[in-house]
């Protein structure tokens, strides 16, 4: 049991603290990041995140269950530069959800909403049912940065998600950036590819749906008005272009191995998914009621 334990432990810890290596200053991000305008790797993942949080309308009356807050740096965004009303959230990293409730409790007067995020699986019925038990945490948004490829089963997700935004009688809308499949009809080289890489980055195959797929599961899960926007050309290959030519990147990483050749091969298939027309990279956002 206790060998069985650790295997667990060590599997979950595949999300780790490693891309602290790519941030400047105190920031801890671990997203792809949004290019238009930032050339440094925190800023666009910060920049990422205003993108989403801008389409769901993020702001005082926001009351947020964030799934996968990584490391806390997106609870901060929304807490103090949105001022939401309260958040929540589950995140599947022992590590990272460590260092997000530390950062969160020491961030002043929205500190108080380090009780209410807790490492687990978001898929797990019950562990968000006895987070949202209360009748103070109730939420109107659900949030997923750049992660629900990455969940067990992202169509539970969003049948989960929809309870929890319909429990509390009102509007609430569900937000996430997120991966697409561009063409149904691949190659089998590129689908061999795919496939590939999506084992060694540990996203399960049926999570890679086409867009119009995605959004019927979403109407299927009871989700109504869905928005989209494509922001692949702004996600995908500049990741790549950065890392190549970050110098200050490189340095960080030298002597950390593994995190580089991770990095570097993640960097090397996003560009050529994106240039072979396999993968694209949307916001989307859907509402809960009509």
């Amino acid at each position: 049991m206790a060998q069985r334990a650790n295997q667990h432990k060590q599997s979950r810890e595949f999300y780790d603290l490693s891309e602290r290596l790519l941030n400047s200053g105190d920031a801890y991000w671990g997203n792809l990041g949004y290019w238009q305008t930032g050339s440094d790797y925190s800023t666009a993942c910060e920049a990422l995140a205003h993108q989403l949080a801008i389409k769901v309308g993020l702001g005082a009356n926001s009351r947020i269950f964030d799934a996968g807050f990584g490391c806390g740096d997106q609870l901060l965004l929304w807490s103090e530069y949105y001022q939401v009303e309260f958040l929540c959230g589950i995140n599947y990293s022992t590590s990272q959800t460590a260092v997000a409730q530390q950062r969160l409790a020491k961030s002043g007067t929205q500190g108080h909403f380090a009780q209410y995020i807790m490492e687990g699986d978001v898929t797990n019925n019950l562990l968000v049912t006895d987070l949202l038990t209360n009748k103070h945490h109730t939420v109107n948004t659900v949030l997923a940065l750049d992660c629900a490829y990455h969940f067990p089963s992202r169509n539970k997700f969003f049948n989960d998600s929809f309870q929890i935004l319909d429990k509390n009688g009102k509007e609430g809308c569900i937000g996430l950036t997120d991966i697409v499949l561009a063409n149904p009809h691949l190659s089998w080289l590129k689908r061999k590819v795919l496939n590939t890489m999506l084992g060694l980055s540990k996203i399960p195959p049926e999570n890679i749906v086409t867009l119009e797929r995605y959004q019927q599961q979403l109407q299927q899960a009871g989700f109504q008005h869905i928005n989209n926007q494509d922001i692949s050309e702004y996600v995908l290959e500049p990741f790549g272009r950065w890392l190549k030519s970050s110098a200050i990147a490189k340095r960080k990483l030298k002597g950390h191995r593994s995190a580089w050749l991770k990095y570097k091969v993640t960097a090397a298939f996003l560009g050529w998914a994106y240039r072979n027309n396999v993968l694209r990279y949307i916001v989307i956002t859907a509402q809960a009621k009509s």
